[in-house]
């Protein structure tokens, strides 16, 4: 992004996100203005206005003798809805007392907060074929982007549900066609991501000895992509495949195999199965182009939310 076109709002937006999520922890300076107006592509007079910002909302604050802005501290989780329940009980005695209707003070507590939490910028929601992938991948784009990623399922598109919400809609290349299928006009929110192996991953694949490995999985169709991986590492191996759901061929399997692979998402239901363990754990982590390119979707998609 061009420096001096990232707005003050944005800037405010970003560090709120960073630390949300705990990117610049509580009671932590944050780093230089110089920095942070490298890192976000912004002027510094523009990060000083956004932390001047935040330091009237109460989200930072300026500590005498120091010159970096600190992250203020807050109570635990169980101390803030102490907090929040303290404050609000005079506030809902006035509005009941001037004569506000329960159901429109609800309604102005509800804007309120949607108001609050928006400012945590872009909502992204991401989607994959099943609970434990989508959550473990969520978790790591919210980790690299530094803001928080909800997670579902790619079989929730196109029916009502909190995707629906989402500035961003996001999954991997492999359910691409079958999300922008179910999304219709939605469509042009849906972002694709690369996935890869994780290093760990290929490096223990690469070191198996054996000809015979058996690999166990949730789907047909992520065998079929697992295959075709591990003999780009290993080729001329006999690759034998059981679904975690077929109990019996994954004992099989695992008893006559050579080397045992496992999804991620299969291994605690393998281990009810066999006392093998797996010789190797698929985990994949998200390629580094798509994240450039998810970057820019949420700057555009910010721009356009006024965010």
């Amino acid at each position: 992004m061009t420096r001096g076109y990232i707005t003050a709002d944005e800037v405010r937006h970003a560090l709120i996100d960073r630390i949300t999520t705990g990117v610049y922890p509580a009671g932590d300076p944050l780093p230089s203005h110089r920095r942070l107006a490298e890192d976000l592509g912004a002027n510094r007079n523009t990060i000083q206005k956004a932390c001047r910002s935040l330091v009237d909302q109460g989200v930072l604050e300026s500590v005498p003798g120091q010159r970096a802005t600190i992250v203020r501290r807050v109570p635990g989780a169980w101390g803030v809805g102490e907090l929040v329940r303290e404050r609000m009980r005079g506030a809902i005695w006035q509005a009941m007392v001037g004569g506000m209707p329960r159901e429109r003070l609800l309604e102005e507590v509800v804007r309120l907060v949607d108001d609050v939490y928006s400012t945590s910028g872009v909502r992204i929601w991401f989607a994959e074929c099943n609970a434990h992938e989508s959550a473990a991948l969520a978790a790591e784009l919210g980790r690299l982007l530094g803001m928080s990623v909800e997670a579902g399922l790619v079989s929730e598109l196109g029916q009502p549900g909190r995707w629906r919400q989402a500035h961003l809609l996001v999954t991997t290349f492999h359910h691409l066609a079958e999300a922008s299928a179910l999304l219709g006009d939605a469509r042009e929110r849906l972002v694709g991501v690369d996935t890869r192996l994780a290093p760990a991953t290929a490096l223990g694949i690469a070191r198996l000895a054996q000809p015979r490995i058996g690999l166990v999985c949730t789907l047909a169709s992520t065998a079929a992509s697992l295959r075709y991986v591990i003999l780009s590492y290993l080729p001329g191996r006999q690759i034998d495949v059981a679904l975690i759901d077929a109990a019996d061929d994954v004992a099989r399997i695992a008893a006559t195999c050579g080397h045992l692979v496992v999804t991620h998402n299969c291994v605690a239901e393998c281990a009810r199965i066999t006392p093998r363990r797996p010789d190797v754990v698929i985990e994949f982590t998200i390629e580094p182009q798509s994240m450039d390119y998810l970057r820019q979707r949420i700057a555009l998609a910010r721009r356009a939310a006024g965010r």
